[in-house]
Protein backbone atom coordinates (compact mmCIF):
# COMPACT_ATOMS: atom_id res chain seq x y z
CA UNK A 1 0.00 0.00 0.00
CA UNK A 2 2.63 2.26 0.77
CA UNK A 3 4.57 1.77 -1.96
CA UNK A 4 1.66 2.98 -4.37
CA UNK A 5 0.97 5.54 -2.49
CA UNK A 6 4.29 6.60 -2.95
CA UNK A 7 4.32 5.69 -7.02
CA UNK A 8 0.94 7.77 -7.12
CA UNK A 9 2.39 10.61 -5.89
CA UNK A 10 5.30 10.71 -7.74
CA UNK A 11 3.35 10.31 -10.90
CA UNK A 12 1.33 13.04 -10.28
CA UNK A 13 4.02 15.05 -9.61
CA UNK A 14 6.05 14.20 -13.03
CA UNK A 15 2.37 14.71 -14.85
CA UNK A 16 2.34 18.46 -13.37
CA UNK A 17 5.78 19.26 -14.89
CA UNK A 18 5.32 18.66 -18.68
CA UNK A 19 8.13 20.47 -19.66
CA UNK A 20 10.51 18.92 -17.01
CA UNK A 21 12.63 15.85 -18.00
CA UNK A 22 11.02 12.55 -17.46
CA UNK A 23 12.97 10.71 -14.42
CA UNK A 24 11.55 8.09 -12.38
CA UNK A 25 12.71 7.63 -8.48
CA UNK A 26 12.02 4.13 -7.24
CA UNK A 27 11.78 4.22 -2.91
CA UNK A 28 11.19 0.46 -1.67
CA UNK A 29 9.52 0.33 2.05
CA UNK A 30 8.62 3.77 2.71
CA UNK A 31 7.56 4.44 6.06
CA UNK A 32 5.48 7.71 5.80
CA UNK A 33 4.33 9.57 2.27
CA UNK A 34 2.85 12.76 2.87
CA UNK A 35 1.18 14.81 0.77
CA UNK A 36 0.71 18.48 0.95
CA UNK A 37 -1.21 20.59 -1.28
CA UNK A 38 -2.47 24.48 -1.26
CA UNK A 39 -3.90 26.27 -4.23
CA UNK A 40 -0.21 26.96 -6.10
CA UNK A 41 1.68 23.97 -4.86
CA UNK A 42 1.89 20.72 -4.06
CA UNK A 43 4.40 19.32 -1.96
CA UNK A 44 5.18 15.40 -1.52
CA UNK A 45 7.12 14.24 1.03
CA UNK A 46 9.03 10.88 1.96
CA UNK A 47 10.71 9.90 5.08
CA UNK A 48 12.12 6.18 5.12
CA UNK A 49 13.06 3.49 3.48
CA UNK A 50 13.68 -0.27 3.73
CA UNK A 51 17.12 -0.07 5.86
CA UNK A 52 17.36 3.37 5.98
CA UNK A 53 15.50 5.22 8.44
CA UNK A 54 16.75 8.37 7.80
CA UNK A 55 16.33 8.55 3.86
CA UNK A 56 14.35 11.80 3.27
CA UNK A 57 12.95 12.89 -0.18
CA UNK A 58 10.63 15.94 -1.01
CA UNK A 59 9.55 17.19 -4.16
CA UNK A 60 7.96 20.72 -4.85
CA UNK A 61 5.32 20.74 -7.71
CA UNK A 62 3.63 23.92 -9.10
CA UNK A 63 0.23 24.02 -9.88
CA UNK A 64 -2.15 25.90 -12.09
CA UNK A 65 -3.62 28.29 -9.22
CA UNK A 66 -6.05 29.85 -11.29
CA UNK A 67 -7.91 26.24 -11.85
CA UNK A 68 -7.91 25.38 -8.46
CA UNK A 69 -9.49 28.94 -7.79
CA UNK A 70 -11.97 28.55 -10.10
CA UNK A 71 -12.99 24.58 -8.86
CA UNK A 72 -13.17 25.75 -5.28
CA UNK A 73 -15.16 28.44 -6.33
CA UNK A 74 -17.33 26.84 -8.37
CA UNK A 75 -17.97 24.66 -5.22
CA UNK A 76 -18.42 26.78 -2.62
CA UNK A 77 -21.07 29.41 -4.88
CA UNK A 78 -24.37 28.80 -4.47
CA UNK A 79 -27.66 30.14 -5.27
CA UNK A 80 -29.20 32.52 -2.71
CA UNK A 81 -32.33 33.99 -1.89
CA UNK A 82 -32.59 37.05 0.51
CA UNK A 83 -35.11 40.34 0.74
CA UNK A 84 -33.90 43.78 0.08
CA UNK A 85 -35.43 47.63 0.77
CA UNK A 86 -35.69 49.68 -1.60
CA UNK A 87 -36.79 53.66 -0.84
CA UNK A 88 -36.50 56.38 -3.60
CA UNK A 89 -37.56 59.73 -3.76
CA UNK A 90 -38.45 61.79 -7.05
CA UNK A 91 -39.27 64.45 -9.41
CA UNK A 92 -42.30 64.14 -11.79
CA UNK A 93 -42.51 65.99 -14.82
CA UNK A 94 -46.51 65.26 -16.58
CA UNK A 95 -46.03 64.79 -20.37
CA UNK A 96 -48.95 64.89 -23.05
CA UNK A 97 -51.20 67.38 -20.72
CA UNK A 98 -54.01 68.77 -22.25
CA UNK A 99 -53.85 72.62 -23.20
CA UNK A 100 -54.71 74.64 -20.34
CA UNK A 101 -53.09 72.43 -16.70
CA UNK A 102 -49.84 73.73 -16.70
CA UNK A 103 -48.33 71.07 -14.19
CA UNK A 104 -45.01 72.14 -12.62
CA UNK A 105 -41.92 69.77 -12.12
CA UNK A 106 -40.88 70.69 -8.79
CA UNK A 107 -44.92 70.60 -7.42
CA UNK A 108 -44.70 66.58 -8.70
CA UNK A 109 -43.33 63.80 -7.34
CA UNK A 110 -43.30 60.58 -5.51
CA UNK A 111 -41.87 58.76 -2.90
CA UNK A 112 -41.89 54.89 -2.62
CA UNK A 113 -40.84 52.56 0.25
CA UNK A 114 -40.84 48.37 0.15
CA UNK A 115 -39.24 45.33 -0.11
CA UNK A 116 -38.27 42.62 -2.87
CA UNK A 117 -37.31 38.95 -2.77
CA UNK A 118 -34.38 38.67 -4.36
CA UNK A 119 -33.19 35.21 -6.20
CA UNK A 120 -29.96 34.81 -7.93
CA UNK A 121 -29.26 31.77 -9.72
CA UNK A 122 -25.76 29.14 -8.72
CA UNK A 123 -22.75 31.39 -10.23
CA UNK A 124 -25.07 33.90 -12.13
CA UNK A 125 -24.52 37.69 -12.29
CA UNK A 126 -28.51 37.92 -12.76
CA UNK A 127 -30.73 38.59 -9.87
CA UNK A 128 -34.41 38.66 -10.75
CA UNK A 129 -36.99 39.92 -7.74
CA UNK A 130 -40.28 40.75 -7.08
CA UNK A 131 -41.68 42.98 -4.30
CA UNK A 132 -44.32 45.21 -2.83
CA UNK A 133 -43.72 48.87 -2.24
CA UNK A 134 -46.02 51.64 -0.86
CA UNK A 135 -46.26 55.05 -3.49
CA UNK A 136 -46.73 58.09 -2.91
CA UNK A 137 -47.42 60.31 -6.18
CA UNK A 138 -48.47 63.68 -6.38
CA UNK A 139 -48.85 66.32 -9.49
CA UNK A 140 -49.28 69.72 -9.25
CA UNK A 141 -50.35 72.96 -11.03
CA UNK A 142 -48.26 76.03 -11.88
CA UNK A 143 -50.92 78.01 -13.41
CA UNK A 144 -53.43 80.10 -11.94
CA UNK A 145 -56.02 78.08 -12.00
CA UNK A 146 -57.11 74.94 -9.36
CA UNK A 147 -58.22 71.28 -9.30
CA UNK A 148 -62.02 70.72 -8.67
CA UNK A 149 -64.57 67.93 -9.12
CA UNK A 150 -68.06 68.27 -10.08
CA UNK A 151 -71.18 66.43 -9.45
CA UNK A 152 -70.32 63.68 -11.97
CA UNK A 153 -66.45 63.46 -10.39
CA UNK A 154 -65.36 65.05 -13.56
CA UNK A 155 -62.28 66.93 -12.67
CA UNK A 156 -61.69 70.36 -14.15
CA UNK A 157 -59.80 73.62 -13.98
CA UNK A 158 -61.19 76.85 -11.90
CA UNK A 159 -59.86 79.99 -10.97
CA UNK A 160 -58.90 80.49 -7.63
CA UNK A 161 -60.99 83.54 -5.33
CA UNK A 162 -59.81 86.94 -6.38
CA UNK A 163 -56.68 88.14 -4.34
CA UNK A 164 -55.70 84.63 -3.00
CA UNK A 165 -52.06 83.71 -2.56
CA UNK A 166 -49.70 81.17 -1.40
CA UNK A 167 -51.99 79.11 -3.97
CA UNK A 168 -51.06 75.13 -4.29
CA UNK A 169 -53.53 72.82 -6.05
CA UNK A 170 -52.34 68.95 -6.53
CA UNK A 171 -53.72 65.17 -7.49
CA UNK A 172 -52.58 62.94 -4.96
CA UNK A 173 -52.90 58.90 -5.56
CA UNK A 174 -51.55 56.45 -3.09
CA UNK A 175 -50.99 52.92 -4.60
CA UNK A 176 -49.50 49.32 -3.37
CA UNK A 177 -47.14 48.71 -6.27
CA UNK A 178 -45.55 45.13 -6.98
CA UNK A 179 -41.83 45.98 -9.10
CA UNK A 180 -40.54 42.68 -11.67
CA UNK A 181 -37.05 43.61 -11.88
CA UNK A 182 -34.12 42.10 -13.68
CA UNK A 183 -31.03 43.27 -11.53
CA UNK A 184 -27.64 42.71 -13.64
CA UNK A 185 -24.08 43.04 -12.26
CA UNK A 186 -20.89 43.48 -13.71
CA UNK A 187 -18.85 41.09 -11.84
CA UNK A 188 -18.95 38.65 -8.82
CA UNK A 189 -17.22 41.88 -7.32
CA UNK A 190 -18.48 44.83 -9.05
CA UNK A 191 -20.37 47.34 -6.28
CA UNK A 192 -22.41 48.61 -9.61
CA UNK A 193 -25.52 47.22 -11.05
CA UNK A 194 -28.42 47.76 -13.67
CA UNK A 195 -32.11 47.02 -12.86
CA UNK A 196 -34.79 47.02 -15.22
CA UNK A 197 -38.57 45.92 -15.52
CA UNK A 198 -42.26 47.06 -14.66
CA UNK A 199 -44.25 48.02 -11.94
CA UNK A 200 -47.62 47.57 -11.64
CA UNK A 201 -49.56 49.68 -9.53
CA UNK A 202 -52.60 48.88 -7.40
CA UNK A 203 -54.16 52.92 -7.28
CA UNK A 204 -55.97 52.36 -3.52
CA UNK A 205 -56.81 56.15 -2.71
CA UNK A 206 -56.91 59.71 -4.90
CA UNK A 207 -57.56 63.13 -3.50
CA UNK A 208 -57.34 66.72 -4.50
CA UNK A 209 -55.84 69.16 -2.29
CA UNK A 210 -56.02 72.79 -2.64
CA UNK A 211 -54.85 75.34 -0.19
CA UNK A 212 -54.62 79.49 -0.44
CA UNK A 213 -54.22 82.42 1.66
CA UNK A 214 -56.59 85.27 1.46
CA UNK A 215 -55.43 88.04 3.76
CA UNK A 216 -54.63 86.94 7.01
CA UNK A 217 -57.07 83.53 6.24
CA UNK A 218 -55.37 80.69 4.98
CA UNK A 219 -57.79 78.18 2.92
CA UNK A 220 -57.46 74.09 2.87
CA UNK A 221 -59.59 71.59 1.15
CA UNK A 222 -59.14 68.09 0.67
CA UNK A 223 -62.00 66.97 -2.16
CA UNK A 224 -62.39 62.89 -2.38
CA UNK A 225 -63.77 60.64 -4.38
CA UNK A 226 -61.43 60.47 -7.60
CA UNK A 227 -62.40 58.15 -10.42
CA UNK A 228 -59.03 57.11 -10.95
CA UNK A 229 -57.75 54.07 -13.01
CA UNK A 230 -57.65 50.69 -10.74
CA UNK A 231 -54.47 49.44 -12.20
CA UNK A 232 -51.44 51.44 -14.39
CA UNK A 233 -48.15 50.03 -15.37
CA UNK A 234 -44.84 51.65 -15.20
CA UNK A 235 -41.49 50.88 -16.81
CA UNK A 236 -39.04 51.73 -14.28
CA UNK A 237 -34.87 51.81 -15.10
CA UNK A 238 -32.25 52.21 -12.18
CA UNK A 239 -28.07 52.19 -11.54
CA UNK A 240 -26.83 52.13 -8.46
CA UNK A 241 -23.24 51.83 -6.82
CA UNK A 242 -22.73 50.15 -3.18
CA UNK A 243 -26.78 50.56 -2.75
CA UNK A 244 -26.84 54.13 -3.67
CA UNK A 245 -27.95 55.46 -6.92
CA UNK A 246 -30.81 56.65 -9.29
CA UNK A 247 -33.76 55.94 -11.01
CA UNK A 248 -36.26 56.83 -14.18
CA UNK A 249 -39.97 55.62 -14.32
CA UNK A 250 -41.68 56.29 -17.25
CA UNK A 251 -45.80 56.02 -16.45
CA UNK A 252 -47.42 55.42 -19.80
CA UNK A 253 -51.31 55.49 -18.73
CA UNK A 254 -52.79 58.34 -17.29
CA UNK A 255 -54.03 58.08 -13.82
CA UNK A 256 -57.34 59.17 -13.94
CA UNK A 257 -59.94 57.24 -15.92
CA UNK A 258 -60.92 58.62 -19.50
CA UNK A 259 -63.85 61.47 -19.33
CA UNK A 260 -62.77 61.79 -15.67
CA UNK A 261 -60.27 64.02 -15.61
CA UNK A 262 -57.30 65.45 -18.00
CA UNK A 263 -55.29 62.37 -19.35
CA UNK A 264 -51.74 62.86 -19.35
CA UNK A 265 -48.45 60.80 -19.10
CA UNK A 266 -45.62 61.46 -16.97
CA UNK A 267 -41.63 60.99 -16.30
CA UNK A 268 -40.00 60.68 -12.90
CA UNK A 269 -36.23 60.41 -11.68
CA UNK A 270 -34.85 60.63 -8.15
CA UNK A 271 -32.81 59.04 -6.25
CA UNK A 272 -32.95 55.10 -5.69
CA UNK A 273 -31.32 53.37 -1.97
Amino acid sequence: MRKLLMMMALMAGMTAQANEMNDTTVISKAEKVTIMTSDTLQKIQILGQDGNADYRYEKSVPLNAYKMKKLRKKKDEKETTYFEGDLGVGIGVPTNAPEGYGFAAFKSGEIFLGLRYCYTPKNALQTYSVGLWFDWRQYGLSTNKMFVKDQYNVVSLENYPEKASSRSSKINIFSLSVPFMFTQKFGQKSKCRLMLGPVVNFNVYGRINNSYEMGDVETSEKIKGLEYRPVTIDLMAAFQYKGIGAYFKYSPMSVLKTDKGPQFRSLTFGLYF
